[in-house]
């Protein structure tokens, strides 16, 4: 048995990676906006709904946790979201995780401002990889990104339209975070939109999305493009009459505005807005399989994680990586199992409920 063997739940995993991590960068990984508080609120408000499991059912049969999205066929649905760079924790960093990820039947995102050239991780996972998405200086510059990406085998395209302003991150500032030498920004510095040292804060000035910018940016693609951090209905379907192909409800981790909806109490109303073959993914705040399992049973079709398998890679590496998505994967079996379903598209809202659904219950 490894010490990685040791770890029986994400949460041991963040805690062994918060007690032996450089403090700065521990806290530049955990910290978000402000407060913090919209971090906690993501992981809690898994704990303002509950399963109802099905004791009886048809009989014992095959489980099957496989989903299809948009012509990926995933072995369970989750996808490894865009975090940068990953060289902070682990020097083999989106390699690594880009790796494991397949190893696991399952696809990474990928930043713009991954520490490795991306053409470099989509060769460690041909065709098992989308490119994450941030404008940058110009249209010109965005165009020649978008068509590098393509080159490269990127097989989707996820835009990040929540993280267009520095935020304030008060953890990180009191930590004295600053980019330690050798990390650098691989993707950046081969479209030349990097030149020199990289800022010692980590930031680089981005372009404000505009619903024309993301108009545009469709018009210069042919792959699938998803629209990751939005939180409103009527913006959702405004990306849907634009022609996104999916949405990701995401807070960016709580990492930009502090006070902002937890991603999980924003799913319902999105998945609703939009029309049944519009597949909506959710990022924030999953730490188990069981949350995994609520997230879709109110409708998302899969779920990003970002900080659990940071702490797998900072542990172990590629290793540890595996061992966060395995562990995911014994829980999501769990959970499935123990609501009496076999696969997937059969998790729906019947097997979960609120407080606020039960005392109405009550009271009719």
């Amino acid at each position: 048995m490894t010490e990685l063997d040791a770890l029986l739940s994400l949460a041991d995993f963040e805690q062994r990676w918060m007690a032996e991590a450089d403090r700065p960068i521990a806290q530049y990984v955990a910290g978000g906006a402000g407060s913090d508080g919209v971090v906690a609120a993501n992981t809690a408000a898994f704990g303002e709904v509950w399963l109802q499991p099905r004791g009886l059912h048809d009989g014992p049969h095959a489980l099957d946790t496989s989903v299809t999205l948009l012509g990926h066929t995933l072995a369970m649905p989750l996808l490894l979201a865009p975090t940068s760079p990953q060289r902070l924790v682990h020097p083999d960093a989106e390699l690594a995780t880009a790796r494991a990820a397949v190893r696991h039947g399952l696809l990474s995102i990928v930043s713009t401002d991954s520490h490795f050239p991306y053409a470099d991780i989509a060769g460690a996972a041909p065709g098992r990889t989308w490119f994450q998405l941030f404008p940058y200086r110009s249209r010109t510059d965005v165009e020649a990104t978008l068509a590098y990406a393509e080159e490269c085998g990127a097989s989707a395209i996820v835009v990040t339209v929540d993280a267009s302003f520095a935020a304030r991150r008060l953890t990180t500032l009191r930590a004295g975070y600053r980019l330690p030498p050798g990390v650098d920004y691989g993707t950046l510095r081969t479209l030349g939109i990097l030149r020199g040292d990289p800022p010692v804060s980590g930031r680089h000035e981005k372009l404000p999305v505009t619903w024309a910018d993301l108009e545009w940016i469709r018009g210069r693609t042919r792959l699938p493009l998803l629209v990751k951090g939005v939180l409103r209905p009527a913006d959702v379907r405004r990306c849907v009459d634009l022609g996104m192909d999916a949405t990701i409800v995401s807070n960016h981790g709580g990492r930009q505005l502090d006070g902002v909806v937890p991603a999980l109490f924003a799913l319902r109303s999105v998945v609703e807005a939009v029309p049944d073959d519009h597949p909506v993914l959710l990022d924030g705040g999953v730490r188990s399989g069981t949350d995994l399992a609520k997230a879709i049973a109110l409708g998302a079709r899969a779920v990003c994680i970002g900080r659990p398998y940071l702490w797998g890679l900072g542990l172990g590496g590629r290793q540890g990586v595996e061992r966060v998505l395995a562990l995911l994967r014994a829980e999501f079996d769990d959970a499935l199992l123990q609501l009496g379903i076999d696969t997937v598209d059969k998790l729906d809202d019947t097997f979960v409920t609120t407080a606020r659904r039960l005392t109405s219950v009550a009271a009719g």
